[in-house]
């Protein structure tokens, strides 16, 4: 197909065809959901709890996550798909973004092939299935690039204040986003240094502050637990890294782009003068390069997940599809998309494709593993806890507290941390206190035997069962729970 062609097709019908196409998406991922058996991850119904209690920070995270939950639950309940609901809608609102992005540095023929790449790409479509701070953060991250552009364009105060409006957003879903902050400052100071002279960019980055703000005083007001918490897992100090690790990080960065989009994204970096002498290609990768270099070094220095860079593949994808269409290689961005959807459609459907090939133990070779077995838990625990009305549920691990608490959402437990120590290393350690309990009874779920340490802040303890969620033929989850009486305090 010609580019004249193409680009008329676009023109006309391209708008209505990406939104069909991101809607069939969505259906096939809301389809999807019931047919592999899951519950929610572990984050994730730590992210259902903190949506149940809105504040202005958490242990690990800032608020944008629970604020996100809160308003779908409130429209879609509180089951799997409504947790979920919104979250999945950020990706291909963030394709749109993308679309418009390249509309602006491009054409509508560059912007319809960008958006389709990026609703593709196997990083977003797995993203897609879950509730996670990257939604939210790559939306914030596409659209503040887009009032970027705006911004730069037109000078106005409205763009400036959007710009500002959307930082602030995506740093109240994850601290990521002052890597955005900063590579505009330096984009400011390399390219347009004038503009700081001008009270508009600063106004925009004291407003993005401004909505940051409430977090900021919640951190001080508890210690700062969540910076602490990003810094420790920045820097990992005790944690494997090193070229291993980094060769790790960059495997899974090739294939999160999928084979094609992928290799173009390397070949740009290998040719770096001529991508530098390209200046809308030298600023797409001006606000993704970055953030993977910060990256890149943790995983270095002590392993990184692949995710952690994901709002930089949506600018890096339009490089890499702008590149691909100048070069009259349209057909070789159709299979890369092709490729992608075939790698995302093996994603989506490997415990089928893994069941087919009758395995001993699939559950070791299913990705979806760790969110399978804690419903059924949690309805065998149902009954115990409407037993003993008055007993407050006491885990020793956020794994076992989260979960339980969404499964056992119907019933609102009361619920409090095992905390010797009065260490606040997780969620709910910093949020509850046994000490409330004094000469009370406890519902412990543990999975491993309590010690006599736990067992004499105790006057008594009866094991109430052992509970068992099969995954196949030899894997099960289990969960063992204790009724403890009159807590006597550490």
């Amino acid at each position: 197909m010609s580019a004249a062609v193409d680009g008329g097709i676009v023109d006309r019908y391209g708008v209505r065809l990406l939104a069909g196409l991101a809607v069939l998406l969505l259906a096939w991922r809301v389809w999807l959901l019931p047919q592999l058996g899951i519950t929610l991850y572990v984050d994730e119904a730590q992210y259902w709890t903190w949506a149940e209690n809105l504040d202005w920070g958490y242990y690990s995270k800032p608020p944008g996550i629970a604020a996100l939950i809160w308003v779908s639950t409130r429209l879609f309940g509180d089951g799997l798909l409504g947790v979920k609901a919104l979250a999945m809608g950020c990706y291909p609102l963030a394709a749109a973004a993308c679309w418009a992005i390249a509309t602006r540095l491009y054409d509508r023929r560059t912007a319809f092939w960008s958006a389709l790449a990026v609703l593709t790409l196997p990083i977003f479509s797995w993203l897609g299935l879950f509730v996670s701070t990257d939604a939210l953060l790559t939306l914030c991250w596409t659209l503040a690039l887009w009032a970027w552009l705006r911004a730069l364009d037109t000078d106005r105060w409205s763009d400036w204040l959007l710009l500002g409006t959307v930082c602030g957003l995506g740093l109240l879903s994850k601290y990521t986003m002052a890597a955005f902050l900063g590579a505009a400052f330096l984009h400011l100071l390399a390219f347009h240094r004038p503009r700081l002279g001008s009270a508009k960019p600063w106004a925009a980055a004291a407003l993005a502050l401004a909505l940051l703000g409430p977090n900021l005083a919640w951190n001080v007001a508890h210690d700062f637990p969540t910076l602490k918490h990003t810094a420790d897992i920045t820097l990992q100090k005790h944690a494997a890294g090193g070229p291993a690790a980094l060769g790790e990080f960059w495997a899974a960065q090739w294939l999160s782009f999928g084979p094609v989009l992928g290799s173009v994204f390397v070949w740009l970096l290998l040719r770096a003068r001529a991508s530098w002498r390209e200046p809308n290609t030298r600023l797409l990768l001006w606000f993704a390069l970055p953030l993977w270099a910060v990256v890149s070094l943790q995983a270095a220095r002590s392993g990184a997940n692949a995710n952690w860079a994901a709002p930089a593949f949506a600018p890096a994808a339009i490089a890499a599809v702008a590149w691909l269409l100048a070069r009259g290689r349209q057909g070789l961005l159709v299979v890369g998309i092709a490729l992608n959807l075939l790698l995302v459609g093996v994603a989506y459907h490997w415990p089928t494709i893994i069941a087919a090939v009758d395995l001993k133990n699939p559950a070791k070779m299913n990705p979806y593993a760790r969110a399978m077995g804690w419903d059924e838990l949690g309805r065998q625990l149902a009954p115990l806890v409407r037993a003993h009305p008055d007993a407050v549920l006491v885990a020793d691990n956020r794994t076992l507290l989260a979960h339980m608490l969404y499964e056992l959402r119907d019933l609102n437990p009361r619920y409090a941390s095992w905390n010797p120590k009065g260490e606040a290393s997780d969620h709910y350690k910093l949020t509850s206190d046994l000490h409330d309990w004094i000469g009370q009874d406890a519902l412990l779920i543990t999975q491993t035997a309590p010690g006599t340490e736990l067992l004499g802040r105790f006057a008594g303890a009866d094991k109430l069962g052992e509970l068992r969620a099969p995954l196949d033929s030899t894997t099960a989850r289990r969960m063992d729970v204790y009724l403890l009486r009159g807590f006597k305090g550490y």
